[in-house]
């Protein structure tokens, strides 16, 4: 009898796990908050390079974008999560909706649609439109690849990007390593979607190390991509898109969990 309620929670793909905000480096995981958990995010990000920058102390002093979030769990609907997210990048305003799919030992998967606006006046500039709205749609799917190393992969689709006003698609990744219970090092990569041309954009990355604690996350990283959302950091072209391998800069995500 005791096995009976872990078979029926695999065969659902809801199988018991401690709520965790679905929240890698800048890509969303297919992590969830369960019941109605309520977890606060703050991302920020210094925009001057770390690399050759001693005299502003590796980008520290230099200027810096912050965002903040309030993700929930809906206890009403097993799986779904719900948040809203602002940040001071284009004074981008997120509503998102996350329900979890699939979950077993080996493969985990989410279905995520959020909206994003900038609520910036629209104007167009050199380096692409700001004030724009859209949508986003993504799976993020997580796949184990041995006891402690963690696939991820992102399928995306976005309604427009800074510079393209038509829909494109990009699939972007990430790998996990948990070193130890409360230590992992991680890394995601972000390609440039083929609408885009290859003379002006490039592909960007993220490296990270997290710190794990009863109900914290705080999670240190060094990246080439522009900004938090997914429009920003998958359109490939927000703020001239992804910067070159010396211009790298640092940032760093604390969540708290209720």
């Amino acid at each position: 009898m005791t096995l009976r309620p872990l078979f029926l929670a695999c065969l659902l793909g809801l199988p018991s796990r401690a709520s965790d905000v679905p929240l890698g480096l800048n890509l969303p995981t297919a992590d969830r908050l369960e019941n109605w958990d309520l977890a606060v995010r703050f991302t920020h990000r210094f925009l001057e390079p770390a690399r050759g920058a001693s005299k502003d102390f590796y980008g520290l002093d230099g200027a810096n974008v912050a965002g903040l979030g309030l993700d929930a769990g809906i206890g009403a609907v097993p799986g779904l999560n719900a948040q809203v997210y602002r940040t001071s990048d284009g004074k981008t305003l997120v509503l998102a909706l996350q329900q979890h799919l699939l979950g077993t030992p080996w493969i985990r998967m989410a279905l995520r649609a959020e909206r994003f606006d900038e609520t910036v006046k629209r104007t167009p500039l050199p380096l692409g439109t700001v004030g724009i709205s859209g949508a986003a749609f993504q799976a993020p799917t997580e796949v184990q690849a041995g006891s402690r190393v963690t696939v991820l992969l992102v399928p995306t689709w976005l309604s427009r990007t800074s510079t393209v006003d038509s829909g494109l698609f990009t699939l972007a990744g990430g790998l996990r390593w948990q070193m130890a219970p409360r230590h992992a090092l991680l890394a995601e990569y972000y390609p440039r979607p083929s609408r885009l041309d290859p003379e002006h954009y490039q592909a960007g990355s993220s490296l990270g190390y997290r710190f794990a604690t009863r109900g914290h996350r705080f999670t240190l990283l060094a990246t080439s991509a522009t900004g938090t959302t997914a429009h920003q950091v998958l359109g490939g072209d927000y703020g001239g898109g992804p910067r070159s391998v010396n211009h790298w800069t640092l940032g760093f995500n604390i969540v708290r969990i209720f």
